[in-house]
């Protein structure tokens, strides 16, 4: 099992995914050292609300342009939380930081990590991103015997509602699944 370790070591891979007649899915590995961010996390019902939260609430628009010199570019999915009958994201509207954490804002820390990371580009009408979303956990990830260790992130680069167009990058802490099997 070590030798299967020692995968996680590399700086650069490349494990294409042919996606039923489509285009492939060519992650990269990435090491990165350990960073923080600084965002505003809710848990809430559905995909993508804690975008609405952000962008509709200027004090917050604001003071993170005012910080940052940007708005948010990162989204980091935390997972599901069941709530009754439904699912909730629980999700943060974030920046990469290095500084003390502003007062309003909540901080998360990762560790020095192995990362895929995916390109997503096309139609947000599409659903482009959610396709390679579905790809990635649906196939990639169980046919190359890996799982997520730590909270996922997206990054983006372009999200053009007007012009119905995004580039993203999908960032996935992995690591190798230990065989259940064996002792």
């Amino acid at each position: 099992m070590k030798k299967l370790l020692s995968f996680l070591a590399l700086t650069c891979i490349s494990l294409p995914l042919l996606l039923k007649g489509e285009e492939q899915l060519k992650p990269t590995a990435v090491e990165r050292e350990p960073f923080s961010v600084i965002g505003i996390r809710r848990t809430m019902p559905g995909f993508c609300r804690t975008w609405e939260v952000v962008k509709g609430d200027a004090a917050i628009t604001e003071k993170i342009k005012a910080l940052s010199g940007k708005f948010f570019d990162l989204g980091l999915c935390n997972g599901f939380v069941k709530n009754g009958d439904e699912w909730w994201n629980d999700y943060m509207c974030a920046v990469e930081w290095t500084g003390e954490t502003p007062e309003g804002f909540e901080r998360l820390e990762f560790p020095a990590i192995t990362w895929l990371k995916f390109d997503a580009a096309g139609k947000i009408s599409e659903g482009a991103m959610f396709k390679v979303w579905k790809h990635i956990n649906e196939e990639y990830l169980p046919q190359n015997n890996l799982k997520k260790v730590f909270t996922t992130m997206e990054k983006y680069l372009e999200w053009d509602e007007a012009k119905d167009h995004s580039i993203v990058e999908i960032w996935i802490p992995i690591a190798l699944k230990q065989d259940e099997t064996r002792n």
